[in-house]
This record gives C-alpha cells, sequence and structure tokens, in this order.
C-alpha cells in the first residue's frame, strides 16, 4: 500500500510538472513581449512590479519610428546603416543624442562623450565585463535596482559589497571603509581600477531620492582618492514632475554625477560614467542607449573589448531611425507627456496609500520624479507576505523591498512601478493594493 501510495504521489507531481511546462510553453507561444512570457502582467489585475510604458505610449513611438525609416531612406548610401556600424555609434546619432540631452538636462552635452550601446543593462555589463574580473569588487547601494544585488548574491562573476543609502545618497564613510579594506588587487593597463561602484543618483529605484551636490562632490573625490569607477545609472532623469511656481514647464532634474567629475579640475582622472538607455522614455524594444563616458574609457573598449571589435557599433540600424525621432523633435513632445502623465498616476498611488494606510502607520515616498513608489509598512510586517496575499486575493504583484537589498535589509518594504498603467487605472489599483495591506495588517495582530 505504502509502494502504491509513494507512486500515486511521484505521478501527481509528474502531473503538476507537466502542467507547468504545458502553461510555460503556451504563454510564450501566445506572448507579444517579456512580460507576457514570464506571466507578468495578471488578467483582470495590476502589476506595479512592471517599470515599463504602456502600450498607448509605445504605440506613439511607433509612429515616430515610421515617419524617421522613411526619412532615412531618403538619405545617402543610407543602406550603410544595415553594415556593421562605428563602434562608438553614428555620428549623426551620437550628435543627435547629445542634442537632445542638452535639451532635456538643461546643461551642454559633449557628443564625443557619447558611445551607443543597446541600453543601459547591455552598457552595464560592458564596463563590469571589460575593466573587472572575479577579483573585483561591485558595491551597490542598499537598497539598490533589485536585479543588480540578486546577481551578484547568485553568481555574477564580480564580488559584491554594499553601503547604505541615506536619504541625500550613499553612506561614503561606510563605503571608504570598505573600499580600503579590499585585498590588494594590482592596478594594471588592462584593469585601471581598484573597483566598482553603481549608484543610481537621480530619482533612485527604488527610493526615488536624488543625491544631493555634496554628495555627488564627495563621491567623485572618493573615487579619485581610492581609483575607483563609479558607474552611474542615468535612466530617470528627464522624467522630472516638479514645476517652479508660475511655470508652465516641468523643472530640469538635479545635474547628474558625471558633471562633477569635472574635466578641468586639476585632479580629474576620469572616473564616472553616465550610464543611459531610451527605455523607460521611449521604448525597451528599440534596445538604444549610451554611455557618457570619459575619453579613456570610451579608448579602452574601442582598443580592446571583444563587442565592438567583432561586431561593431550597436544597434546600429534601430539607432539611425531613432535618430531622426530626436532631432524631429518628437521624443521631447512626448517626454513631456509622459511627465505629465506619470505625475498623475503617481499622486493617485500617493493618494490612496495615505488615506487608507496613515492609520496602520504605513508611509510612500513623494519622489520628484522617476517610476517608483517605496512604502513602508510596519515593522512587524514583511513586504512578501503582504505581496503574497495581495496577488491572491487582489491579482496584484508588486516588488517585496528585500529583493532591492544585497544584506537583505527592508523586509517591511514594497516597491510599486506607476508606469504602466493610467490614473484611472492606478486610482483602482491602488484602493485594491491597500485593501490587500490592511488585511495582513489586521492579521499580524490577532
Amino acid at each position: 500500500m505504502r509502494s502504491l501510495a509513494k507512486l500515486r504521489q511521484q505521478q501527481s507531481s509528474i502531473s503538476s510538472c507537466f502542467k507547468k511546462i504545458v502553461n510555460t510553453h503556451s504563454r510564450m507561444a501566445t506572448s507579444y513581449n517579456y512580460f507576457d512570457s514570464h506571466g507578468l502582467l495578471p488578467k483582470d489585475g495590476f502589476s506595479f512590479q512592471v517599470g515599463a510604458p504602456n502600450s498607448t505610449s509605445l504605440k506613439s513611438i511607433a509612429g515616430y519610428m515610421e515617419k524617421a525609416t522613411e526619412k532615412l531612406k531618403l538619405q545617402e548610401a543610407y543602406e550603410q546603416s544595415l553594415q556593421y556600424g562605428c563602434d562608438v555609434g553614428a555620428g549623426p546619432v551620437r550628435e543627435q543624442v547629445a542634442k537632445f540631452l542638452t535639451r532635456g538636462y538643461g546643461c551642454p552635452v559633449d557628443q564625443n562623450d557619447i558611445y551607443m550601446t543597446c541600453g543601459a543593462t547591455t552598457g552595464l555589463q560592458l564596463i563590469l565585463t571589460h575593466f573587472f574580473t572575479n577579483n573585483h569588487t561591485l558595491f551597490v547601494e542598499d537598497p539598490s535596482y533589485l536585479l543588480v544585488p540578486g546577481f551578484l548574491k547568485n553568481g555574477f562573476f564580480m564580488k559584491g559589497d554594499s553601503a547604505p543609502l541615506e536619504n541625500d545618497g550613499i553612506n561614503l564613510e561606510v563605503l571608504e571603509e570598505k573600499i580600503k579594506n579590499l585585498p590588494d588587487i594590482p592596478v594594471t593597463s588592462r584593469h585601471p581600477f581598484k573597483a566598482a561602484v553603481y549608484v543610481i543618483p537621480t530619482y533612485h529605484n527604488p527610493t526615488g531620492i536624488c543625491y544631493s551636490a555634496e554628495k555627488c562632490n564627495k563621491l567623485v573625490e572618493l573615487a579619485r582618492k581610492h581609483n575607483v569607477l563609479v558607474i552611474s545609472d542615468d535612466i530617470y532623469n528627464l522624467l522630472t514632475y516638479t514645476s517652479s511656481a508660475g511655470s508652465e514647464k516641468f523643472d530640469f532634474s538635479p545635474p547628474r554625477l558625471f558633471t562633477y567629475d569635472r574635466k578641468t579640475d586639476s585632479s580629474y582622472q576620469g572616473n564616472v560614467i553616465s550610464n543611459g538607455t531610451f527605455s523607460k522614455i521611449a521604448a525597451p524594444g528599440l534596445r538604444v542607449g549610451w554611455l557618457e563616458a570619459p575619453k579613456h574609457v570610451i579608448d579602452h573598449i574601442n582598443a580592446t573589448s571583444y563587442i565592438p571589435i567583432s561586431g561593431g557599433g550597436m544597434s546600429y540600424y534601430v539607432s539611425r531611425v531613432f535618430a531622426g525621432v530626436l532631432e524631429s523633435g518628437h521624443l521631447d513632445d512626448h517626454v513631456n507627456g509622459l511627465q505629465v502623465k506619470h505625475k498623475a498616476r503617481m499622486d493617485a498611488f500617493i493618494s490612496s496609500v495615505e488615506r487608507n494606510l496613515g492609520k496602520y502607520g504605513v508611509t510612500i515616498t513623494h519622489p520628484d520624479g522617476g517610476y517608483f513608489l517605496w512604502v513602508k509598512l510596519p515593522t512587524n510586517v514583511t513586504g512578501d507576505e503582504v505581496v503574497a496575499y495581495a496577488k491572491k486575493s487582489e491579482n496584484i504583484t508588486a516588488v517585496p523591498g528585500v529583493k532591492t537589498s544585497f544584506p537583505g535589509n527592508f523586509k517591511n518594504y514594497i516597491r510599486l512601478s506607476i508606469a504602466y498603467y493610467e490614473a484611472e487605472e492606478i486610482a483602482v489599483g491602488a484602493e485594491r493594493f491597500c485593501r490587500a495591506v490592511e488585511h495582513v495588517i489586521k492579521q499580524s495582530c490577532n
């Protein structure tokens, strides 16, 4: 009898696994994007974990790309955009990216500092794998963009460590002490940096904070002092939601960290890279991004990196088309529209959380820009508990705060993305999210 029961249990387990495989293949067969294929967009629910533009926004970009494609075909030797590309990116593309960023940042961007990539993920991977080995350490903020600490804890080739994030940026005292205690690793022409630091200084993911000018200056000083390379993810900088009194235009974001590593300084070494992407403000499927980097970094990559030497410039054809979108000014208008919509979405979510959950001691951030809201729960309630119950009861997904932490902190936090749904939809989803949080809080008191 025991053998028969065990056999039935094994058959049940096999059947369950088979159903999962069938369901996975079924999703992939009917999927239009990454989120569909991984089941991240619940039907009749809300995914507040997805940090990406919605379909309405993507359709606008598709229209701009269609017009830009026709424009490119009228240019001389347009077919060469389908050839192996210039390693740093096509000259006209870098020119238009620099002009667009100059308008968006409100300060000059030199096209000679621009190196075209397939997006911020590729940019980060390129820098880390090119300049560092498995003997080097990558420092991250605590908390940080969830996939980076996740990879570091799950066998990424570099060693990982973190320093606490404060209201004005990373804790430099902790960071410097840890850098000082690193083992001696030879600095060579092939591997010219002692360590790497990954930061998100503007509209931080997940907290929404911005680094202060003082913290930016001191971080650059620390990087120069200890020969450290700082990779600054500048992904959300153009998504500012504040405006000066009496102005109809949104303010510029705080100056990016790259501008604090001034070439005119007598101590300048080129220790900061700005890593950017059009995924959040245009479309991730374009796979177009850029590095704003010191000349010696760009030269080093072009001279010794397998990627440009073997494959040439990245996303070459798409970037040539996209340069036409930038030149037309359509993306400037598009971003302005996103600012209006995103501000309304953030306001809707913040209002709901404070109205429904403030009495329980739940707090939520009020960022001046970006994609994310950071919810703090009572200390006896975990984000994992809330997210699990919200998915079960309300068909809502979000990111537990602990996933954003390399050392496993922020257990009573949740990250929410406001980018994918319209304000009216968020108003409904936020109420359902609050209902789930309230239930878990009340259960924890019993």
